[in-house]
């Protein structure tokens, strides 16, 4: 569900967006391109204000400048391969409106906290998924969400450890487990995702999770904080 409203969102988005610069540009198809190419700073917002705190205040603020340069940066650059390269339209026909870069920072800070929000509405009122299927040694594998531990990678297979203590070797990648199974997962290593209802004892450096005990690695740490903080 999430991978799906993630998608449906910012098909919306595209949307509004084309229909707001159909005021810039002659032709709803010019319009829709240059909404095409506003997602990539977008997605490159969401992506990096995932790991955004100020638990330390100095990497903080640096992490916030590195992320409206790198937005900023990356929007100016689309605006103008579109404009120029792809509509034949010089920069400086457009309005100034378009590169002010307060309003490209609060569309981009809107949209994103839009789809948050809109997430965590539906994490509340949408039932979770019970069941999911999957291929292991080439069967077909129906196994309940809840009885899963955790999703370990191990070089080119990722296993699927559950509290029966059977395990299913997959060959679906570990970022692909990420994006299908819900918040009752989370990330805290490049090998692990676990259940986070199984959860048993956690600090900030490790977890344990049913018989198995996990370091949480360094990219990770700050997302698990803010789970732990939001658990509490």
């Amino acid at each position: 569900m999430k991978k799906h409203f993630s998608l449906a969102y910012w098909f919306g988005v595209v949307l509004v967006m084309s229909l707001v610069f159909t005021n810039i540009v002659n032709g709803y198809s010019k319009a829709l391109l240059l909404a095409i190419m506003f997602l990539p700073g977008a997605l490159l917002a969401k992506y990096l204000m995932k790991d955004l705190a100020f638990e330390n205040r100095r990497k903080g603020i640096l992490h916030s400048f590195c992320l409206a340069a790198s937005t900023l940066l990356t929007e100016y650059l689309c605006i103008i391969f579109t404009s120029w390269y792809l509509l034949k339209l010089y920069p400086d026909t457009l309005p100034g409106l378009i590169f002010n870069p307060i309003l490209i920072w609060l569309l981009l800070a809107v949209f994103v906290a839009m789809e948050h929000l809109l997430q965590r509405y539906l994490v509340k009122t949408v039932p979770p998924n019970e069941y999911i299927t999957f291929t292991s040694d080439r069967k077909k594998v129906t196994l309940k969400i809840d009885s899963m531990l955790l999703v370990e990678s191990c070089d080119a297979e990722v296993w699927i450890r559950t509290d029966s203590q059977t395990d299913y070797r997959t060959k679906m990648k570990i970022s692909q487990w990420e994006s299908v199974l819900d918040e009752r997962f989370i990330r805290v290593h490049r090998s692990f995702l676990i259940n986070v209802n199984h959860i048993t004892h956690s600090t900030a450096n490790q977890v344990t999770v049913g018989p198995y005990t996990i370091e949480v690695s360094r990219k990770y740490k700050d997302g698990f904080k803010k789970w732990i903080l939001d658990a509490q």
